[in-house]
């Protein structure tokens, strides 16, 4: 029975000991693991920094100076990123990938001149030919040319011009129908257009003809309301006085 004790009490601290150096030594184990993660992590980030500026170096010198701004930038980091801190406690488990941010370039303008719809710009300039070529014209002949271009290119800036235009073509030409119906064409399609004064200024010469005074009196003054400054109004406030004058 002594000899038992004498054994048991040899056997119990070396082993006690023993297995607390085990333990350290795991612990540091995990320890040095979770170092080779982290240390993991940062070679991967920098490797892919060091592909991306390769790959920006390999651009062509104007897009290099396009991208230079947002190259030299600190990387832009998601608001909502989560900072993960890996410690000995969570052995093997990798911290999440931070994200690389790439600039954004501005498309060169001879690209977006490609992606343009085609034939954009010789339309513009077949339009400007054609209304060009319709001035050159006389009498009715440029009533319908002039006509023709605002039916053809209805958003043209000079759309609005031209139908007036016509409009006193054809007036000239003792199409005095065909006059009012373009005046009255101007004034509603184009609203905000700079020949709206003009048209109004025939419609209320279309209602005299037709015998109508109180619709011509009621463009008239809407006319020196609404477009005081414009020559049209300054011949309708002269109308207004002669109808005045001649009232009954």
């Amino acid at each position: 029975m002594a000899l038992a004790l004498t054994v048991l009490g040899c056997a119990g601290p070396a082993s006690s000991a023993r297995t607390g150096d085990v333990e350290a030594l795991r612990a540091e184990v995990r320890a040095l693991r979770a170092d080779n993660e982290r240390l993991r992590g940062e070679v991967d980030a920098l490797e892919r920094r060091v592909d991306f500026l390769a790959a920006k170096r390999a651009r062509p010198a104007e897009q290099a100076r396009t991208d230079a701004a947002p190259a030299a930038a600190a990387p832009v980091v998601p608001p909502d990123l989560a900072v993960v801190k890996v410690g000995p406690h969570q052995g093997g488990r990798r911290p999440p990938p931070v994200p690389t941010a790439v600039p954004i370039a501005e498309p060169a303008p001879e690209r977006l001149d490609a992606l343009a719809p085609p034939g954009g710009r010789d339309l513009a300039a077949e339009a400007e030919g054609e209304l060009a070529a319709a001035h050159r014209r006389d009498g009715l002949d440029r009533a319908h040319a002039l006509e023709d271009f605002a039916r053809r290119y209805p958003r043209h800036p000079s759309a609005d011009n031209a139908l007036v235009e016509a409009a006193a073509a054809y007036a000239a030409g003792g199409r005095e129908d065909a006059a009012c119906g373009l005046a009255g064409r101007a004034a509603e399609d184009y609203p905000a257009g700079d020949a709206v004064s003009d048209a109004l200024e025939r419609l209320a010469s279309c209602e005299s003809r037709r015998g109508d005074p109180a619709a011509e009196l009621r463009l008239l003054r809407r006319l020196v309301t609404d477009y005081p400054r414009s020559p049209a109004a300054e011949r309708a406030g002269a109308r207004l006085a002669a109808m005045q004058r001649s009232g009954p």
